[in-house]
């Protein structure tokens, strides 16, 4: 398995789930990733098995990818199975090369993962060629993504599949014996309206979005808290932000946390306010976790929730109509959460989504 990192980022965190579910099975995994930059999920990688390497095909790097492609000469590995995007298409030309049986790209964003230039659009159409030259599959956790990259001709080509994640329900559910002890360990007040969002600090989220709506809401009279977690919400960097809103006492910026569904319990609403996405599973958790939804009206958000909820969806990068639909309080009784929860159950079951994958691995 290629990565992009060991972070714990959504790409990671699908592969170590798949791992895990596939214990019982004789497989022997190996996963490799040049970006050691916060690798917070290197150790449970280790201890679900997995031999763990710092290799990578590089970008068009003749050095790198020839000790690349010795890398899969030596190891001998019957499957390749990049979950890098247009990044992965160098690692899947160096398995062509190498001769390695089976070659899996994985798609798990709907957009380019940079800003686009005159060099990086011809990098992305090179790189779509040669996944679709390199690759015996092609997988995406949405069919946004596909739509996106390969046009609507993928539908035609049996080795095009969406597969979506899986996310195990009896860890995600509503809890609310914990939700005082939750709010009490991060200083939460049990009358506030306590705004939650999960994700790393990083444009694509547009966390100024999610700190405008707090601050705007509280501007209306709301008591609005805000939970945030995710790599890189501990930082100065973004607690600067939170102070330049006037929201620092009302904020609590946790970082990359382990225990999230827990962190859920606490929650009132989960705002999601991406700009780009490819399968979101923290907006899925949040669903399967009981939580009120409200998250930016792009394709792939959609795509992950019940048609029945896109009345909580609003124009990306609006913080006022986020704001109005979180004090009219949309309707998000107890029928319309459960419904919610068991329409993510039966869309992301991980033994039927996490078989589909490994179904295919056996190429």
């Amino acid at each position: 398995m290629v990565l992009p990192s060991f972070d714990r980022g959504g790409s990671e965190s699908y592969c170590l789930r798949l791992i895990n579910f596939s214990k019982e099975r004789k497989i022997d995994w190996h996963v490799t990733s040049g970006n050691l930059r916060n690798a917070q999920l290197h150790p449970e990688f280790v201890k679900a098995g997995a031999k763990v390497y710092q290799e990578s095909a590089g970008r068009i790097d003749i050095r790198q990818g020839l000790a690349f492609k010795r890398f899969l000469q030596q190891q001998r590995f019957d499957v390749v199975m990049t979950l890098t995007g247009l990044f992965g298409a160098e690692a899947l030309k160096l398995a062509r090369a190498a001769k390695v049986p089976c070659r899996i790209a994985w798609h798990r964003r709907s957009t380019p993962a940079f800003s686009p230039s005159f060099s990086r659009k011809l990098y992305t159409r090179w790189s779509l060629w040669e996944l679709e030259r390199s690759s015996d599959w092609i997988l995406s956790n949405s069919e946004t993504a596909l739509d996106r990259f390969h046009g609507s001709r993928w539908r035609d080509q049996t080795r095009f599949r969406v597969i979506p994640n899986g996310v195990d329900p009896e860890r995600f559910q509503l809890q609310p014996s914990i939700r005082k002890e939750v709010r009490d360990a991060h200083g939460l007040p049990e009358s506030a309206l306590v705004v939650g969002h999960i994700g790393r600090f990083d444009p694509a989220k547009d966390h100024e979005t999610l700190l405008r709506t707090v601050r705007t809401a509280r501007d209306c009279g709301q008591n609005a808290w805000l939970l945030c977690a995710g790599t890189g919400t501990d930082t100065m960097q973004f607690r600067d932000r939170v102070t330049a809103q006037g929201i620092a006492d009302y904020t609590r910026c946790l970082g990359a946390r382990a225990e999230v569904d827990r962190l859920y319990q606490a929650m009132d609403v989960f705002l999601f306010p991406s700009v780009t996405e490819g399968q979101p599973n923290a907006l899925i958790e949040a669903m399967l976790s009981g939580v009120r939804i409200l998250a930016s009206d792009i394709p792939p958000i959609r795509e992950a929730m019940p048609e029945f909820l896109h009345g909580h969806l609003f124009s990306p990068g609006d913080a006022e109509e986020a704001t109005r639909l979180l004090i009219e309080n949309v309707d998000s009784g107890p029928d319309k959460i459960a419904r919610a929860r068991e329409w993510a159950i039966d869309r992301y079951d991980p033994k039927r989504n996490f078989n589909a994958v490994l179904e295919i691995m056996g190429c």
